[in-house]
């Protein structure tokens, strides 16, 4: 050990002393390798970096010098200068597009039709690239930015059925393109009642055999909104009968089939285009001449509530004796007998931000003991009441005691359905069938999917469109089969058979169904 250090310190000194010795006569004999150049110098600088001035070489911060710059020269030593830039390069790449299959209820099975093309996207990387003497030594990645985002191709996959004539009780009336039309017996046994094209479905509604549509026709008058009309469904070209009334808001048949109740509106210029009175009226129209017999005012002109100028809508109870009323702010019933009212639930109007309101649907059980509707819930987070994107389905009780109508239950049976839930209880009265928006939070744009329950709110299933991957209902416009079992839904502008189990059946090759209606036979000799 003690020698090896003592060695390392006479070497130590012998290039101390060999430093500081004076060059050879004429200076020392140096190889300079610099800018491309392997030249031989003599010279009599000391150091490296006397060495450099002296051939008016300057170095950047990134050159490289060796030996360093403050190593003394030696005879024959070569001093090498090496160039070190840093520069930064950009290159574009490619982010190349997938693929996504959608299944297409409106497309034939085993067609297959290009929706939109895919698109590559853009990535830009930008690196930073190191050169020594010109020379690419290292490439660094410092920064990666998508400029365009890949559009995968979406291509629909056909899953739309063959239109098979399926079985049916009673008597099913739709509209479609703004005409209605009726089928019996058997779904291509089918036949259109109106040709004028101009219903606007504010009023479609069967009597309780079938028998008679009672629908709205839009006015081209600037005074009228629009005409209410009867047609006989049974008789082979039938002549449509306008009735008595204008600019109708809601119509419907009593459960006897003979009466009617209907309310009405004022037109005015601005929108919507009527303001409603939040009347009802009770009457019995004349097929013969369109007179309104009997006709008896149950009600005045009101305020309606808040924004009563877009109306209240009715429902029949089952046995005659009542109707459900809903307005944008309550739910609640009307006894004909006595004119009796009761309140059933509250709620903070929607502020639609527009000129519409929302009001909920109303649904009786078949024995009249109990409803199904919505209620504006409660905001999530924070919102204002009127604000609130949340609407709750419920189930209400009724009874009498003392000549009273009275609340027996009310029961929240599913939350954040959705504002166009639309529920409705089964012929059994046992089942619920309703519709809940697959984006409950902006449930007025959702798509829906139709859920089956019980009538206590348990054993809820999905119902119809099973696969997820379809697309959902825009509204769930449904009507029951009277004899149980099975739902007329419409669907992507046709009318599918949905039973219990979820197996669908399209039953209409239309493309413009808006909505349906579902009643029992006919009477004798009808």
């Amino acid at each position: 050990m003690a020698k090896s250090i003592l060695l390392a310190i006479l070497c130590l000194l012998l290039l101390l002393v060999t430093a500081c010795m004076p060059a050879p006569p004429g200076g020392l004999t140096i190889t300079l390798i610099a800018d491309g150049e392997t030249r031989t110098i003599t010279s009599e600088a000391q150091t490296v970096h006397d060495l450099l001035l002296q051939e008016g070489i300057t170095l950047d911060n990134d050159d490289r010098v060796s030996p360093p710059e403050n190593s003394f020269l030696t005879n024959n030593l070569t001093v090498r200068v090496v160039r070190v830039t840093v520069q930064t390069d950009t290159e574009e790449r490619i982010i190349p597009y997938g693929r996504e299959t959608v299944r297409d209820a409106t497309l034939p099975a085993g067609q297959t039709r290009l929706l939109s093309a895919g698109v590559n996207g853009l990535q830009v990387d930008t690196y930073a690239i190191t050169l020594e003497d010109g020379v690419e030594v290292e490439r660094r990645l410092i920064q990666r930015v998508t400029v365009r985002q890949p559009q995968n191709e979406l291509l629909l996959i056909g899953a739309r059925q063959e239109v098979v004539a399926a079985p049916i009780s009673g008597t099913i009336a739709y509209l479609a393109a703004h005409n209605a039309w009726v089928m019996r017996n058997t779904s291509g046994n089918r036949h259109r009642l109106t040709v004028t094209g101009d219903l606007d479905g504010r009023v479609f509604d069967l009597s309780a055999d079938g028998s008679r549509l009672l629908y709205t026709r839009a006015s081209t008058a600037s005074e009228t909104l629009n005409t209410l009309w009867l047609i006989d469904t049974v008789t082979a070209n039938a002549e449509a009968v306008q009735l008595e009334v204008e600019n109708v808001l809601w119509a419907a048949w009593a459960p006897d089939g003979q009466t009617i109740a209907y309310s009405t509106g004022n037109v005015r210029e601005a929108a919507p285009g009527w303001e409603a009175l939040n009347n009802l009226y009770t009457a019995r129209p004349r097929a013969s001449d369109g007179a309104l017999l009997n006709r008896q005012q149950v009600l005045g002109p009101t305020a309606g509530g808040s924004y009563g100028w877009w109306g209240t809508v009715y429902s029949w109870a089952p046995g005659g004796q009542a109707l459900a009323y809903a307005r944008a702010d309550e739910v609640g019933i009307l006894r004909l007998s006595d004119r009796q009212t009761l309140t059933l639930l509250q709620f903070p109007p929607y502020r639609t931000y527009a000129a519409w309101a929302w009001t909920p649907t109303v649904a009786w059980s078949p024995d009249s003991t109990s409803l199904v509707t919505l209620a504006h819930g409660p905001a999530p987070t924070g919102e204002l009441p009127e604000d609130s994107p949340v609407f709750d389905l419920y189930a209400v009780g009724i009874g009498e005691e003392n000549r009273h109508i009275t609340v027996t239950l009310t029961a929240e049976l599913a939350s954040e359905v959705g504002m166009w839930s639309n529920p409705s209880f089964s012929p059994q009265g046992d089942l619920i069938v309703f519709g809940r928006a697959r984006v409950p939070y902006t449930s007025q744009t959702s798509p829906y999917d139709l859920f089956l329950m019980d009538c206590d709110g348990s054993d809820r299933r999905l119902l119809f469109p099973q696969d997820s991957s379809e697309p959902g209902l825009s509204y769930p416009a449904l009507a029951w089969d009277p004899a149980g079992g099975r739902i007329a839904v419409v669907y992507l502008g046709d009318l599918y058979l949905v039973t219990l189990d979820g197996t669908a059946r399209r039953i209409t090759d239309d493309g413009s169904i808006t909505a349906v209606r579902w009643v029992g036979m006919q009477s004798e000799g009808q």
